[in-house]
């Protein structure tokens, strides 16, 4: 069978080319096209390129070139059905079954095409004759020029209940396509039909291929109800997928990678009268999935503007959560807020295309937005409702369905929320750090108790002292080890919060900041500051069950092994909590000191390395010497075992 145009048309506008030869082809983004080794020939370097703007592959090296549906047939052997079929089923849009029915259809929506052009020409026409009066200086006081005008194909529908039908039956166009195209309407309780639109200002909405589809309309009366109306759903037009100047935007938009959403026809049209011409709008109501869809085709972060009151925000919520599901890596929303009383179209007019710029550049990530709702709704002034605002956030954020993004969301909401949630002031220690349980049944030695120093080892080291040549630096065993050491500490650091999980109430930034090498250790210290967030208590014995249930089981039994950990696990030995905390802050300061000298030493053995020279191996000489004194310092003037 021949799919209908519409259907085609409709399919083309869900799916990216990109995407689906991005299947197949490596394809890299080169400004507004991606490029990659040709699918059809072997080539070394790329002659192969992707335009989702204009939605076709060319192969300048062996001349292929097609749209999605051809891409699917030459590269999966598959008939132009097949490969429609399997798009459509990619797309969540239902493939017409072939009837007569269907071919009437089809023939029916090519005819209406030509009414409703027809009735965009009685609108322009009677916009410059004598009834467009009150239209011309509604547009005059928009600042609305002929040019602008002219772009947009602004007109005017007269008074009177037949003007549009009498005209149009004239040229033997019949009532019941223009009843059809929704020009038309017989009210309940009238066997006549009347024009839809009545002495208003008419906007003619174009779909994708920029034919004219449906229409717009201002009332220009003072107290006129309701102030917009638009053309009811046809074969033509439906309103849920359809964008407001999305035909004339999508090029600027998709060169630009940004593409505006406006509230309102007007605001389109002043925007891009002030050269902003990246804009579009819904249909009045509020963002569907299916235009969400194709904002973004043209850009990853469509912004949504909204007016700053009250509305503004009501509206800019329910597209956050009509978005939410559908996030995907990459893909997301922004949010500008204008200032409260003012829309796009008096921002620009008043203040300049400038100011709307820069609303635009303080646009807000859509995680911002959706934080400050739930959290300036909630009430925290009880447990029992901090946990209804953490539960509130999880269940919204487990509605995103990519695994990838929901993750994320998660654990940045859970940082906010620990952010938001945690004591002002630090709670009891001996509360939390108490019952000591073992995580296993090696102890951890030796003691916290130390012989008395003239300063503690985890002090800051001393000034080095330099030497004129002192080669041996460099094949220093303790400099070699210095990594070695910043692992170790790294697993007495993770060891301390895995058996005194309330360090965190005392030390909660420090953890934040640490700077871990050790890859499995720093995944742990994440989980353990994730963990933080959903628990009131910090139990010791609950977060190795969390832990172990986190695929943590191999990283906490490496921890169990070492023996080099200053806290004995005895439960004879009565710990304090000062000691515990004394004994942790220690180690941040020892492994600060070690992140603060390594990559002065790795930089001076590079330029080293390169140079050879004199000042360069004075510079390696300094770096390894300051490295060997902190290392001195950390294991007591050399009297520990490291």
């Amino acid at each position: 069978m021949a799919f209908n145009e519409a259907f085609l048309d409709e399919l083309k506008t869900r799916i990216r080319v990109a995407d689906v030869v991005g299947r197949r082809v490596k394809l890299v983004r080169k400004g507004r096209e991606y490029s990659g080794l040709c699918p059809f020939h072997s080539e070394k370097s790329p002659s192969f390129t992707v335009n989702d703007q204009k939605g076709f592959y060319h192969c300048f090296g062996c001349g292929a070139h097609g749209d999605a549906i051809k891409f699917v047939c030459e590269t999966e052997g598959l008939s132009f059905r097949e490969a429609v079929e399997r798009l459509a089923s990619e797309a969540n849009l239902d493939v017409p079954v072939e009837s007569p029915f269907q071919r009437e259809r089809e023939e029916k929506r090519r005819t209406l095409y030509d009414v409703v052009a027809a009735a965009q020409a009685f609108f322009r026409e009677r916009l410059s004759g004598p009834g467009g009066s009150a239209a011309r200086a509604y547009l005059a006081k928009r600042e609305l020029d002929a040019a602008t005008i002219d772009r947009f194909g602004l007109g005017f529908a007269p008074e009177g209940s037949s003007a549009l039908i009498g005209h149009l039956t004239a040229k033997g166009i019949p009532l019941s396509e223009i009843i059809e195209a929704g020009l038309a309407v017989v009210p309940e309780g009238r066997s006549d039909a009347i024009d839809f639109f009545r002495n208003r200002l008419t906007i003619p909405i174009n779909d994708s291929r920029g034919r004219v589809v449906a229409f717009g309309a201002r009332t220009l009366l003072p107290d006129g109800k309701p102030k917009y109306i638009n053309t009811s759903e046809t074969p033509l037009f439906h309103k849920g997928r359809t964008l407001y100047n999305l035909d004339r935007a999508r090029k600027p938009a998709y060169d630009s990678q940004l593409i505006i959403v406006a509230e309102g026809y007007l605001d389109v049209i002043a925007l891009a009268k002030a050269g902003i011409a990246n804009a579009v709008a819904p249909l009045g109501t509020a963002l569907t999935e299916d235009q969400i869809a194709l904002l973004w085709k043209v850009a990853p972060e469509p912004v949504l503007c909204f007016d700053g009151d009250t509305a503004g925000k009501r509206a800019a919520y329910r597209a956050l959560d009509r978005a939410m599901p559908l996030l995907k890596p990459g893909q997301s929303l922004r949010f500008a807020f204008l200032p409260e009383g003012l829309d796009p179209d008096d921002l620009v007019r008043k203040q300049g295309a400038s100011a709307m710029q820069q609303i635009l550049a303080d646009a807000r990530p859509m995680i911002e937005v959706f934080w400050e709702r739930e959290r300036d709704a909630a009430d925290l002034s009880t447990p029992e409702r901090r946990a209804a605002l953490q539960r509130r956030i999880e269940d919204l954020s487990n509605q995103i369905e990519d695994p990838i993004v929901r993750e994320h969301y998660r654990r940045e909401l859970k940082d906010r929320l620990w952010g938001l949630l945690r004591p002002a002031r630090p709670v009891r220690a001996d509360a939390q750090y108490v019952p000591l349980r073992k995580l296993g049944s090696a102890p951890l030695k030796p003691s916290l108790r130390r012989p008395p120093q003239t300063r503690s080892r985890f002090a800051p080291p001393p000034p080095p002292v330099y030497g004129q040549n002192p080669p041996s630096l460099r094949n220093s065993a303790a400099v070699r080890g210095g990594g070695g050491r910043q692992a170790q500490l790294e697993a007495e650091m993770t060891g301390l919060l895995c058996r005194f999980p309330g360090l965190l109430l005392q030390d909660y930034e420090a953890v934040e900041l640490l700077e871990f090498e050790t890859g499995p250790l720093d995944r742990l210290r994440q989980e353990i500051l994730h963990f933080a967030v959903e628990r009131d208590l910090l139990d010791e014995s609950d977060l190795k069950d969390h832990l172990m249930a986190q695929g943590f089981a191999e990283t906490l039994s490496g921890l169990e092994k070492q023996a080099s950990f200053a806290l004995n696990r005895s439960p004879a030995v009565e710990i304090s909590p000062e000691e515990v905390l004394g004994r942790w802050r220690e180690t941040v300061q020892a492994h600060r000191t070690l992140v603060a000298l390594r990559p002065a030493v790795r930089r001076a053995r590079s330029e080293w390395a390169r140079e050879q020279s004199e000042g360069a191996r004075h510079s390696l000489d300094e770096a390894e010497a300051a490295l060997l004194s902190g290392l001195q310092a950390l294991s007591g003037e050399g009297d520990a075992e490291l």
